[in-house]
């Protein structure tokens, strides 16, 4: 009997002192037509086990309406960070260099607590992730209706002396 959810997966083998966290690339076509981003990025859960002092982890991905899938992986170490991406297929992972418009920063705030405003597609997709280099965390906005714009956005927390990196896809206007 076959499962009613099919998945592809992948393993990544992270040394002590690393961190990897993945991310799949959503396509919506049909957000393009309606004025939302086309691409979106979705962090994926990983589920990890330890093997020789190492942690392996290992993430799930529900199958897509393509063939490939776009999987960017962002490895912290204690003092950098390592961006990569890969298509995902029923074969495995391979790296690859893509085209996912994808461009990368770092948030790093003296002062008190500082609160970055964001907007989100019509179908409430982001196309950005801001990681809490420390604990490899997703800082997770609080949703709220601008009663300006009428739209809905979100406010991330960022805290002083901490430092963040910020992944988003980058949309040239034609």
């Amino acid at each position: 009997m076959e499962p009613l959810v099919q998945m592809n997966k992948f393993e990544v083998i992270d040394m002590p002192g690393m961190n990897t966290i993945a991310f799949v690339v959503e396509k919506n076509e049909d957000a393009k037509r309606t004025g939302g981003a086309i691409l979106s990025l979705q962090k994926i859960e990983a589920i990890d086990s330890e093997e020789n002092g190492k942690i392996k982890k290992t993430f799930n991905v529900i199958c897509g309406d393509t063939e490939k899938q776009l999987i960017v992986l962002l490895t912290l170490t204690n003092n950098k960070a390592i961006l990569s991406t890969g298509e995902l297929t029923k074969d495995g992972f391979v790296a690859v260099e893509s085209n996912v418009p994808l461009t990368y920063g770092t948030i790093y705030n003296h002062d008190g607590v500082e609160y970055k405003e964001i907007e989100y597609t019509p179908n409430m997709k982001r196309h950005f992730a801001i990681i809490d280099t420390q604990t490899g965390e997703e800082v997770r906005p609080v949703l709220y209706n601008d009663e300006v714009s009428g739209k809905i956005k979100g406010r991330c927390k960022i805290l002083p002396n901490k430092p963040y990196i910020v992944l988003e896809l980058r949309f040239d206007e034609d």
